[in-house]
């Protein structure tokens, strides 16, 4: 065998390795948010408002674009049953996870149809959300800011 095989080879073996170590080294938090994005998408692309219920945290707080801030779960339920099925294929992409103690800052992108007298828009957009954990070590959304590009 050729040095430069053995180097190719060596090499490739090492990718593997690192490859498969970054997979089982999975950032824990991340996947979280990850299925946390998955369950609000749900929840609004089936217009079941009280699925977000249980994202929130007792004073969690909801700053839209152009509309007042408003504060609880039951709250942030009725603002968004309050536009009914107007917001449909909502998709959230993760951007950035940064863990801060009992806190977590995450930003994602979103896109999603809205439908203004039966026509559908296509939008898209970003949110910032503020996720604490609580006692029992679930993380539910304690501030949540959207907004449309």
């Amino acid at each position: 065998m050729t040095r430069i095989t053995r180097i190719s080879l060596a090499s490739f073996a090492l990718i593997l390795i690192v490859s498969h170590a970054s997979q089982a080294l999975a950032d824990p938090l991340a996947d979280k948010v990850t299925s946390m994005n998955a369950q609000w998408d749900a929840a609004i692309n089936n217009a079941d408002f009280d699925a977000l219920l249980p994202l929130y945290t007792a004073d969690g707080r909801l700053m839209p674009p152009g509309a007042q801030p408003v504060t609880g779960p039951l709250a942030i339920r009725d603002f968004f049953s309050g536009r009914g099925r107007s917001v449909r294929n909502h998709k959230l992409e993760q951007v950035d996870v940064l863990p801060i103690g009992n806190y977590a800052y995450t930003t994602s992108h979103f896109t999603a149809t809205l439908m203004v007298n039966e026509k559908a828009a296509p939008i898209s957009g970003s949110t910032v959300r503020l996720l604490e954990r609580q006692p029992d070590g679930q993380w539910k959304i304690k501030s949540h800011i959207f907004v449309r590009e």
